[in-house]
């Protein structure tokens, strides 16, 4: 018998059109498949979800989430829904109401982000992160997550849902900031900044109280820059990114070990999967197609396992800013050729394995899978052609 951890997965890919072979009931399916209606008895259960910002409306639907809420309502769970503040304020506008849902929606360390509990770090100059209280009251915690593009990491899946959901602003700014910690600029070398400043089409490239500054949350490592610089004093360095993919691990890891690894269950969405994070407050088109859902209780193994669904999917290239570089090497993952090679989304995967997460290698379970049917071949009539069709 395999000790891998099993990924429960449930495609787009319909059966038969019945009830019981919707996208609703694969959903059900894999929350029943977890058994988290068996461990929820009299305990605290927080699920952690994006709730969204401003314009941005494809995070988890409602109604899922609702049915997530009443599985811990039926085990004689105590259910309540995390984000951050600034979320929390827009999340009535989407439908995450107490009514609704039947469960609060809360912010993770309070109204005033300042009820946490502080935990010790060494990396890149953090000495501590904060986490949410809500966090730390939970005895049981569902990691409720939309799958989708991420400027920072390429993408936006269960790693990331906690690691920068479950931390005060201060703290999510912070791990922001690691990317800053070694350097990349040599100031003696560069005799005029304005040409790297000018070279960069995003206007990344600032230069603040004497110093050149790179930000590269939004750097694609398109190196125009680097073109540019006839002085040798900049470099775009692989460090400098990974320095954010390992602190999101490491916060990651804190709030497994608050929590428990096995009192957590984690569920992800890969159903509109845009450029970049619902945080940013606006919606676009999907950049991928829609994937399905996936569950496990180990959150290293439903990240890898999301990721290798969707790494041999085409990019909707129409559906993709005119304003992005779409790298055309198809050896990258697909988000890592909007975000960058040195946002490979599979560096979350490296650093979780380092950080003791999970398990990268795993089993997948797939749910109501389709299978084809034979039939006599169709012998339909030809098309009306009643209208022009517009070129």
């Amino acid at each position: 018998m395999s000790n891998k951890p099993i990924v429960y997965y449930a495609s787009t890919e319909t059966p038969a059109l019945k009830r019981e072979y919707s996208l609703a009931a694969k959903f059900d399916a894999i929350v029943e498949r977890l058994q988290l209606k068996d461990f929820v008895k009299n305990k605290e259960v927080a699920i952690k979800m994006h709730t969204g910002y401003k314009l941005n409306y494809t995070t988890l639907h409602p109604f899922l989430v609702g049915r997530v809420v009443q599985t811990i309502l039926n085990g004689g769970g105590n259910p309540y829904i995390i984000d951050i503040p600034r979320q929390v304020k827009y999340a009535k506008l989407k439908g995450y109401t107490e009514e609704v849902l039947r469960c609060p929606v809360m912010p993770v360390a309070g109204i005033k982000d300042n009820y946490f509990v502080e935990k010790k770090v060494d990396y890149k100059g953090i000495t501590s992160l904060q986490m949410g209280g809500n966090v730390k009251d939970a005895d049981i915690l569902v990691n409720l997550v939309h799958f989708k593009g991420h400027n920072s990491t390429g993408y936006g899946g269960a790693i990331k849902n906690l690691a920068l959901g479950c931390f005060t602003q201060d703290s999510r700014y912070a791990m922001h900031d690691t990317v800053q910690y070694d350097s990349y600029w040599n100031s003696d070398k560069c005799k005029d900044p304005k040409n790297l400043i000018a070279s960069c089409p995003y206007n990344l490239i600032k230069s603040e109280k004497g110093r050149l500054k790179v930000s590269f949350g939004l750097c694609n490592q398109c190196m125009r820059c680097i073109k540019a610089d006839e002085d040798g004093c900049l470099q775009i360095n692989q460090r400098n990114f990974e320095s954010f993919f390992e602190v999101v691990a490491i916060a990651a890891k804190l709030v497994l070990d608050e929590v428990g690894k096995d009192n957590i269950f984690n569920i992800t969405s890969a159903f509109n999967i845009t450029e970049y994070c619902d945080c940013w407050g606006f919606t676009t088109g999907n950049i991928l197609p829609d994937i399905g859902f996936l569950g496990s209780r180990d959150i290293l193994a439903i990240d890898k396992a999301v990721l290798d669904l969707s790494t041999n999917q085409e990019l909707i290239l129409e559906n993709i800013s005119k304003t992005s570089d779409v790298n055309d090497d198809t050896n990258l993952h697909p988000l890592a050729r909007i975000h960058g090679p040195y946002k490979d989304p599979y560096l979350q995967i490296k650093y979780g394995e380092k950080h003791n997460l999970g398990e990268v290698n795993y089993v997948i379970n797939e749910i109501l899978p389709a299978r084809e049917i034979t039939k006599i071949p169709a012998n339909f009539p030809n098309a009306l052609n009643l209208y022009k069709r517009i070129e």
